[in-house]
């Protein structure tokens, strides 16, 4: 929550009337004219990310509580099992429907986020700044990969694992921890996909770049407000 108060306060900073800056390094300027693009860019694109999202959720809704899966969830007798997977069911949707909106946006900002990268190619003469551009990169690539999987194909292919095991007599209550397993590959999905997603560009080290990025941009006489938002540009 305080994240997003802290970009909302970023973006009013950015819509302002543009500030007359003291005389700042090449590096730095270049970073305020490409954050500056890339903000107004994503402002005039509003009503086309509502419109995708909208379409994101219709996607998504299709498979909240209906489709083949749901069927197969209510199909097991058992109360404890059937219980286990609607509620992994319920929080893999939640999921997948947020990562779907994250989707939504990326696909709009996406011409905007690969000028901002084209921006970023020359190389800058300060290496703290250079490699906050790489991990622009870094990030960017991450966010294209990291919401890729979020459909009602995914969920259906998900719950294709629900099924009723025996319990009592000989199978005593392995059944009830095969389902609870079931239900914690559910609801951790969309999590070990970011993660996944996260180790294939660059782990922990891209976010340290930016931070680092952030507070040298600000050493060197710019804006704190840009700053901030060069640190956060992969956004929605």
């Amino acid at each position: 929550m305080l994240r997003r108060f802290s970009i909302a306060l970023i973006m009013v900073s950015l819509a302002a009337p543009a500030v007359s800056f003291a005389q700042v390094p090449q590096d730095v300027s270049r970073i305020h004219s490409a954050v500056s693009e890339l903000a107004a860019a994503k402002r005039a694109a509003a009503d086309d990310v509502a419109a995708g999202k909208r379409a994101a959720e219709r996607e998504l809704g299709a498979c909240e509580n209906r489709g083949k899966g749901w069927a197969r969830i209510r199909a097991v007798s058992d109360p404890s099992q059937r219980g286990a997977y609607a509620r992994g069911a319920r929080t893999l949707w939640k999921e997948l429907r947020e990562a779907a909106l994250e989707r939504a946006a990326l696909e709009v900002y996406d011409p905007f986020l690969s000028r901002f990268l084209t921006r970023l190619e020359a190389p800058f003469a300060d290496p703290v700044l250079e490699a906050g551009a790489d991990a622009q990169r870094a990030r960017i690539a991450y966010a294209r990969d990291a919401y890729s999987f979020a459909s009602c194909r995914t969920f259906g292919n998900l719950l294709r694992k629900v099924r009723e095991y025996q319990i009592g007599g000989d199978h005593g209550v392995a059944g009830d921890y095969r389902a609870g397993r079931i239900h914690n590959v559910f609801v951790r999905y969309v999590a070990t996909r970011k993660r996944a997603a996260e180790r294939r560009h660059g782990g922990a080290q891209p976010e340290a770049a930016l931070q680092a990025a952030r507070g040298r941009i600000v050493e060197l006489g710019g804006d704190a407000g840009y700053a901030s938002y060069f640190a956060f540009a992969f956004k929605g």
